[in-house]
């Protein structure tokens, strides 16, 4: 039995962009700034594997000085209460400190989300 959220997940917070980089294509905006870090986002074109035993359609990856700082999982249609169930299911299994669902416009995409403490410790303390 699976008891580490990465070996559902695959990619794991914190590593460093050598992991991947001969898997990685960097999209535009090539840098941005969010919550007072410069982040690098980038498709994932390595081997697709189901994620929560489903298929991805993409996967978009940002990194912050070389470290991967979040991660994005896109499923085609509204799979949203699919993917909720199946992270209630994992009882035993610690989340990430942040991890989000949402259902992209128009319905054509539903995104599970997760991300580095640092990004929400960032917004969190603007809001304060």
């Amino acid at each position: 039995m699976k008891n580490d959220i990465y070996d559902y997940l695959i990619f794991k917070l914190d590593s460093e962009y050598a992991d991947y980089e001969f898997d990685l294509i960097s999209i535009p905006p090539y840098e941005f700034i969010e919550n007072g870090l410069s982040l690098e986002p980038y498709e994932y074109f390595g081997e697709i594997h189901e994620v929560l035993e489903l298929r991805t359609k993409h996967i978009l990856m940002y990194f912050n000085a070389d470290v991967l700082m979040r991660v994005e999982f896109l499923y085609p249609g509204d799979i949203l209460d699919f993917l909720k169930r199946k992270l209630e299911e994992m009882q035993d299994i610690e989340l990430p400190e942040y991890m989000m669902l949402i259902l992209r416009k128009d319905k054509k995409f539903s995104v599970l989300m997760c991300q580095n403490k640092l990004l929400q410790n960032n917004l969190n303390q603007r809001n304060e």
